[in-house]
């Protein structure tokens, strides 16, 4: 869904996550050993191929990249999945190295659906003999177990292989329910390890040591002690200015930041809508739709009841603030137009502007710049890193690394732009958007306290006052979600199940259907679950009560995980709908829609499990019977989910 929005950014907001893979590769002497090298045709390329949906398998592709040309090899390109026709992308006598995410229920993500319904179904799908590849799936467990973890990665390997393509390694299954950036880091070491010969992992002990294993040890920490590391300096410029720019949109070009359709969106209101719910309370925001270009003429820009809105973050200038202190460099020093092609973000900003924009402060750093600051090779990543969401910052402090200013802009990981479900009927409001949002402020296993950065970002943003203020704007744009959407005829039987934040896009979609029944079209029974944490978390409650009132909707059910008297039901939106299993089997077999909307690792994972056991209860069905007819049901577009990760 969003992939033609990360599509359009500029090269260098393809990213370099993590440290050269020099220092990488040296981590693993052991590991990587056991890897036999892969001879490459002179003449070929490796060609890094992506299906991004939101983002993420497009990263890891351009740091695979990185990895690669550091380690020797000049001729690497990373080509998404759309960029050419299906049978123009696999090319004679390349190594095809694949980065395939997984959208929904199993479907590829937008920018892979050509090539792999290609590649899957077209009876012309051919392949050069002789061809390498090997792939890397990203998925989510949690959410989407059982057959349909990765399937498309799955899928992709096993056809390939098929099609008389030679594998170099198995498939390697990423899990974002865990810690895929762990896993994506160490099959990008074996992939360099068989593909660069001179790689240090490829390093052997010599024929003339000794062959005792305390001498192998020490030839071993040897080999590793002589990796280079690879210089990178940025170079600094004299400060014109302590004006801090509140955006980006000042960059043009190749230098531009933001994506293709980014615009500067005015707050129009912003509020907590459950003052009794405390610090955890949702809260809503609206934003105009209305713009004005550097010219200053006005443009509206327009959406679809299922779309998505997407926002670019910027740190708080207190985070920002500490890590200017912790580098020891001036925050209004401007970094050179002049810097090599490897530096990562754009030229021309000041030190402050780079951190606040395009650096994800509050993230975990990267496996391989966890263990530069550490000064460790054996740091266990989840439990060390990952899991309490230890920062840059954090480890710096621990032990007293002084990062460099050129170490921590080229390592650091850079800000992705976040997506919410709009909340919004385009009927009642063509001219704004309404987005539903919880903060995220928790405490870590360490005693360290985080805030989401988009969350926060958007809490701090008031209406504004006068004219087109910056500091109530946001650089913001719409994204198509056309796989989400009411059925065309009205009077199709809709069944709507979500939870918290999930109450985003069934918002949407009941304020649409309250319009379509008050403008003469008849509507079919639609039935509502919806949980919450607790009754002071409920939130829209007029909505509903009016929907119920003319028909829009014909039940609904709300439930809450705690705090709930007698007189409410306490229980979870997943036992809810297995207690209306019956009901639930009826809808789908009397031709209606489903809408799942919520957390993917907990909501979406519960939900699937519960139609499972659904299917396999009342319609008869076994396990692998209920998985297929849920797939059908996905295929057709009865089965529409809009799940948060």
């Amino acid at each position: 869904m969003l992939t033609s929005a990360l599509r359009s950014l500029p090269a260098r907001m393809a990213i370099r996550f993590m440290s050269s893979a020099t220092n990488r590769l040296a981590c693993r002497p052991t590991l990587c050993r056991f890897f036999s090298t892969l001879q490459l045709n002179t003449s070929g390329a490796v060609r890094i191929l992506y299906g991004s949906q939101t983002g993420t398998a497009q990263l890891f592709a351009n740091q695979l990249a990185e990895g690669l040309e550091e380690s020797g090899l000049k001729n690497v390109e990373v080509v998404g999945l759309d960029e050419k026709p299906p049978n123009e992308i696999l090319s004679p006598g390349d190594l095809h190295l694949v980065v395939a995410s997984c959208a929904g229920r199993g479907e590829p993500p937008d920018n892979a659906r050509k090539f792999y319904d290609w590649i899957m179904m077209d009876p012309s799908a051919k392949i050069v003999k002789g061809l390498n590849f090997a792939v890397f799936g990203l998925g989510n467990k949690s959410a989407h177990p059982n057959q349909n973890y990765n399937v498309v990665a799955k899928r992709l390997d096993a056809r390939l292989g098929e099609l008389g393509a030679h594998r170099i390694t198995d498939v390697a299954l990423g899990d974002d329910g865990g810690c895929i950036e762990n896993d994506f880091d160490e099959w990008m070491a074996s992939i360099i390890s068989k593909v660069v010969p001179n790689s240090p992992t490829n390093a052997s002990v010599p024929t003339d040591t000794p062959t005792n294993d305390l001498k192998k040890e020490v030839d071993v920490k040897q080999l590793d002690e002589k990796v280079d590391v690879v210089e990178r300096p940025t170079t600094l410029d004299p400060a014109q200015s302590d004006i801090v720019r509140r955006d980006l949109f000042h960059l043009t070009g190749s230098n531009r930041f933001y994506a293709d359709n980014t615009t500067k969106l005015e707050v129009i209101d912003n509020r907590i809508l459950t003052p009794d719910a405390g610090e955890s309370a949702l809260h809503e925001i609206r934003v105009s739709l209305r713009c004005h270009d550097s010219s200053g003429n006005k443009t509206e820009l327009s959406y679809t009841t299922g779309d998505h809105f997407l926002v670019y973050p910027r740190n708080s200038d207190a985070i920002v603030d500490a890590y200017v202190k912790m580098l020891g460099v001036n925050p209004h020093a401007i970094i050179s137009e002049n810097q090599h092609d490897s530096y990562p973000y754009p030229k021309g900003l000041t030190v402050t502007e780079t951190l606040s924009h395009c650096i994800d402060l509050g993230a975990p750093p990267s496996p391989s710049f966890a263990r530069i600051i550490l000064d460790r090779k054996d740091v266990d990543y989840v439990k060390e890193i990952a899991n309490p969401r230890r920062t840059v910052i954090d480890l710096c402090q621990q032990t007293g690394t002084k990062l460099t200013f050129e170490d921590f802009i080229h390592n650091a990981v850079p800000i992705k732009p976040r997506y919410y479900s709009i909340a919004s009927s385009n009927i009642k409001y063509p001219n704004e958007i309404i987005l539903v949002y919880r903060p995220v402020r928790y405490m870590t296993s360490k005693g360290y306290l985080r805030e989401g950065l988009c969350t926060s970002f958007l809490a701090h943003k008031g209406a504004a006052q006068r004219g087109v203020d910056d500091v109530a704007c946001l650089p913001a744009l719409v994204v198509s979600n056309p796989t989400f959407r009411l059925p065309l005829d009205t009077q199709t039987p809709v069944l709507f199940v979500g939870g918290g934040c999930g109450v985003a896009p069934i918002r949407a979609f009941i304020e649409e259907r309250i319009i379509l029944q008050s403008t003469g079209h008849c509507c079919g029974p639609a039935t509502l679950f919806l949980g919450f944490r607790n009754p002071h978390d409920e939130v829209y409650q007029g909505l509903v009560q009016e929907a119920l009132q003319v028909g829009a909707l014909t039940n609904s059910d709300i439930v809450y995980s705690s705090g709930s008297d007698k007189s409410c039901q306490q229980m979870l939106v997943s036992e809810l709908v297995r207690q209306r299993g019956g009901s639930v089997w009826k809808h789908f077999q009397d031709g209606g829609h489903a809408y799942l909307c919520g957390g993917a690792r907990t909501f979406g994972a519960a939900i699937e499990a519960a139609f499972l056991g659904i299917f396999q209860m009342h319609g008869k069905l076994d396990f692998d019977g209920a998985n297929e007819y849920m797939r059908v049901l996905v295929d057709t577009g009865r089965l529409a989910e809009d799940l948060a990760n």
